[in-house]
């Protein structure tokens, strides 16, 4: 076939600048969806959190997370402590979704009374807590940057440091957790194992939804990757009903695991309300921690390796 032949193929008349224009649009326009999409992760709560909201002593504490964003937290000091001259053992809440720390201190109200302090703070957007909560990055530095605040302080013991994270705040927790060995044992609340396959299961989990999610919900930072490079005990508790974070979220975290990682299911439990179904959750919580943080006066409990 010569050029000339009436049949030959017509050549593109799109211009290369308008080719270039086109991929641009499409990156970008992907980009603006995915950023779009993982906003719809967050629903801080705005609302006054003032220290005398708080359970007895509570202290408002102001730090700044990495970019320079003023983050809000309760400091909760231990009760009931016997005498002793040691720090008591101090528990870092990373919440879930919506609310602030006054919503949220109830998930670890008991442990003040049992002997632990605990410093729950809020996520940019949160509470008083400056920013926006966009992407998952900046909540990892605010969880860092609460890290280094109970650090500097005279009244933490910084060898008897644990974690509580719940839902969303278990994702960001854990990921901290992985990188920072100064937090000596966790406890985990119906954490997700993937954000692409909590996205999935939110639109029904079926192909579909997992085709856009794959598509739409970048999958970096996932708590099941994480989980894998803790060396550390971590407690995950989850309800066998949970509507938000269904079930095979947990028994993916703890497959993920190695030895140090334990699932206690509970039967018929749901989203935020394990406590108030499973009275026996608290007591269990508070074993955990005293046994690898100390708490009730005594020390902790030497590890298998010594």
């Amino acid at each position: 076939m010569t050029e000339n032949d009436s049949t030959a193929r017509p050549r593109s008349r799109i211009a290369p600048w308008v080719r270039i224009l086109i991929i641009l649009t499409i990156i970008i326009g992907a980009g603006w969806l995915t950023g779009c999409m993982e906003r719809m992760f967050y629903i801080p709560t705005r609302e006054s959190t003032p220290a005398s909201m708080g359970p007895p002593g509570t202290e408002s504490v102001w730090f700044t997370s990495g970019d320079g964003t003023r983050l809000h937290g309760w400091f909760m000091p231990a009760r009931n402590r016997p005498d002793s001259d040691d720090p008591a053992p101090t528990i870092l809440h990373v919440h879930g979704n919506a609310g602030s720390v006054r919503s949220h201190a109830w998930f670890t109200e008991h442990l003040p009374p049992a002997g632990f302090n605990v410093f729950l703070f809020d996520f940019r957007g949160y509470g008083e807590s400056e920013g926006r909560p966009t992407r998952r990055r900046p909540l990892i530095a605010d969880t860092r940057a609460a890290l280094d605040a109970l650090l500097e302080r005279d009244d933490v013991d910084p060898d008897r440091l644990g974690m509580y994270a719940q839902s969303l705040g278990a994702a960001i927790g854990v990921t901290v957790m992985a990188e920072r060995d100064e937090l000596r044992a966790a406890v985990l609340e119906s954490p997700f194992a993937s954000w692409r396959e909590i996205a999935a299961d939110a639109i029904g989990g079926g192909p579909v939804a997992r085709t856009l999610a794959a598509v739409l919900i970048p999958d970096h930072s996932r708590p099941d990757e994480a989980i894998k490079r803790i060396d550390r005990p971590v407690l995950i508790i989850h309800g066998t009903d949970d509507r938000v974070v269904p079930i095979h979220h947990g028994r993916a975290m703890d497959r993920a695991g190695g030895r140090n990682v334990e699932l206690l299911e509970f039967d018929a439990g749901d989203h935020n309300v394990l406590r108030q179904t499973h009275p026996e959750v608290d007591d269990m919580t508070i074993d955990f921690f005293r046994k690898h943080l100390g708490g009730d006066g005594s020390r902790p409990e030497p590890s298998d390796d010594g």
